[in-house]
């Protein structure tokens, strides 16, 4: 063969500087990436009071939150041990399209159902169809973090991973922040522009992946990352002859480990390197109690916010998104602590981190306030802290597996952390919902006397005992009081269209009242009723407004409390594993005393 032609047939030799470019695409395309997941798993979040308004429950909606975190969870390691071995760049952009699209169907639940089932109960027909389709949005998001973990695995050595990781992992409050900060503006729009909005972009997102990302630096021409690193890295700090010596070491292994993964198969690697360490279960349940804070207050903050702590729903928006910024800082700093304070332990910074989290959740369990900043403060101490170990939890578990099953481990972590939406959806729900039993009945009783006084003839007890009426003058009384304050708080142009239509709100409203209202007494009068004075639907609609907001605080002290005992757990179960470390980390820390004992 002549020369030109074997140097036609020789790979092309791949630069330094070429690997240090497809390094920072990989870290920053997947980045970008997984803020798109955000953008279509995070949606239902402020859509749900709007969902609320229409008739879909707390207790549905938390259900819907549950079986979508669950079925995430249990995708994530699924799909973990699939990513291990396919290429991320089509796994994770067909990913986030299939979201995207469920995002789509969810948006346009209203039409579908009033196309399809015209004479259904509409909400309980949109619950369902969003429902379904969460569901289906909740297997395809763990299509999003598996091939992250593989690539930030492949394309950067152990002693990297925790600022690495850490640099990925401001995804997550990015993602979050900015899908709160769209979707405080588009909510003005409607509920179901939540989900359209993010979907939009989402699908641009799908495009940009499929171009940014690549499989692993082996099959693109680049020599594995650990000899990359020693021999770039290493050169700064053992010199030449070391780094060389460390490149041989390192290359051999990779060569018996290939060659043992071949003879053992996936199957035995998962054992040896997931089932079988006790540290990966521990890290297991530690996530789950993680997650408890974080899903608590992700989910559920704009809620919350707006029952318990008296914020308008926009600002309600704002805090959650400094609640994900300020645990981007959290993140960033996680990283360097693991990296370069503890030599790879990332399991003492994350006990650092769960001991503030836990003292700034006692303090916004106990300082029971209105203030805007003071929860603001208090919120995004708790984002600050609780994205440290969010982050790390991943790193420490896709490091002590090892590549092969790094995906895996991490994923099975992510199984359980999932698993935490069985009390932070439909738990939470079904507790903040049950501890409005007792308002709700102080409610029905005050506005029962609120009628009583005004009709000769009409008893308090027998209004509470027609329950199905008494409730449909309680929900018109309500509406009432909104439309009544919406107009009397307009401060525009009185004569402008945005004042009219208020106030045919209000007459609107006023008069489904005095029907339900009249048609009540009337039931219980046996001389009829010819009509209900303003003053007394102004005094219905106060007492049902006023019950309304002692309901909306019921139940959350206890969603509070439950943070902090989470927080001690999590705790707990670091101080576990404070020292455990990467193989790699081990074994350097192993020879730098060899050599330290050998010179003495």
């Amino acid at each position: 063969m002549s020369s030109k032609a074997e140097a036609a047939s020789a790979p092309r030799v791949r630069t330094d500087r070429e690997y240090e470019y497809w390094r920072w695409r990989i870290l920053i395309g997947t980045m970008i990436g997984y803020i798109f997941f955000y953008f279509v798993r995070k949606s239902i979040t402020m859509a749900m009071p709007g969902l609320e308004s229409i008739g879909v429950t707390k207790t549905t909606l938390g259900l819907f939150l549950t079986i979508h975190g669950v079925l995430y969870g249990v995708a994530r390691f699924v799909n973990g041990v699939w990513s291990d071995r396919v290429n991320p760049r089509y796994f994770m952009s067909i990913g986030l399209f299939l979201a995207a699209m469920t995002n789509v169907f969810c948006g346009f639940s209203s039409d579908i159902a009033s196309a399809l089932f015209p004479d259904q109960n509409q909400a309980t027909v949109i619950a369902w169809i969003i429902g379904s389709f969460w569901i289906i949005n909740g297997w395809v998001q763990g299509m999003g973090f598996p091939p992250c973990a593989k690539s930030l695995m492949h394309w950067f050595a152990p002693h990297e991973h925790g600022i690495k990781f850490a640099t990925w992992n401001i995804s997550h409050s990015f993602g979050a922040g900015l899908v709160f900060l769209l979707n405080s503006f588009v909510v003005l729009l409607g509920w179901k522009f939540c989900f359209l909005v993010p979907a939009a972009l989402s699908l641009l997102g799908a495009i940009f992946l499929f171009w940014a990302l690549r499989d692993s630096p082996e099959k693109e021409g680049f020599e594995p990352v650990e000899t990359y690193y020693e021999r770039t890295r290493g050169l700064k700090k053992e010199g030449e002859a070391a780094a060389v010596a460390a490149c041989a070491q390192k290359a051999e292994e990779e060569s018996t480990e290939a060659v043992a993964e071949q003879e053992t198969g996936w199957w035995e690697d998962l054992c040896k390197n997931v089932f079988s360490n006790w540290a990966v279960w521990v890290l297991c349940l530690a996530n789950f109690f993680v997650y408890i804070v974080r899903f608590s207050i992700l989910d559920w903050a704009p809620t919350f916010l707006s029952q318990s702590k008296g914020l308008d729903l926009q600002s309600a928006g704002w805090a959650t998104a400094c609640y994900e910024v300020f645990g981007a800082f959290g993140i960033i700093l996680s990283g360097i602590l693991m990296d370069k304070v503890f030599n790879g332990r990332g399991a003492k910074a994350c006990f650092v981190y769960m001991l503030g989290c836990g003292l700034a959740s006692l303090a916004f369990w106990r300082l029971d306030s209105e203030s805007l900043m003071l929860n603001i403060l208090l919120l995004s101490m708790i984002g600050f802290f609780i994205y440290g170990p969010q982050c790390l939890i991943g790193c420490v578990a896709s490091t002590i597996a090892t590549k092969k099953s790094g995906a895996a481990s991490s994923g099975l972590t992510g199984l359980f952390g999932y698993l935490a939406t069985i009390v932070t959806g439909f738990g939470v729900g079904f507790i903040v919902d049950g501890a409005t039993a007792t308002p709700k009945a102080e409610r029905n009783q005050a506005v029962a006397l609120a009628i009583a006084d005004d009709f000769a003839g009409v008893e308090a007890s027998a209004l509470v005992e027609k329950r199905d009426d008494l409730k449909a003058v309680v929900s018109a009384a309500e509406s009432y009081a909104d439309a009544k304050r919406r107009d009397d708080g307009f401060s525009g142009d009185p004569l402008s269209e945005k004042k009219k239509e208020l106030s045919e709100k209000r007459i609107d409203k006023e008069s489904k009242l005095a029907e339900a209202l009249g048609s009540l007494v009337a039931s219980l009068r046996t001389d009829g009723l010819n009509n209900v004075s303003v003053a007394t639907l102004d005094k219905v609609a106060s007492t049902a407004y006023d019950g309304r907001a002692k309901i909306s605080k019921a139940g959350w002290p206890r969603i509070f409390g439950m943070l902090v005992i989470s927080s001690a757990a999590a705790l707990i179960l670091f101080a576990l594993i404070s020292n455990v470390a990467s193989p790699e980390v081990l074994a350097e820390e192993k020879r730098r005393k060899e050599e330290a004992a050998s010179k003495n």
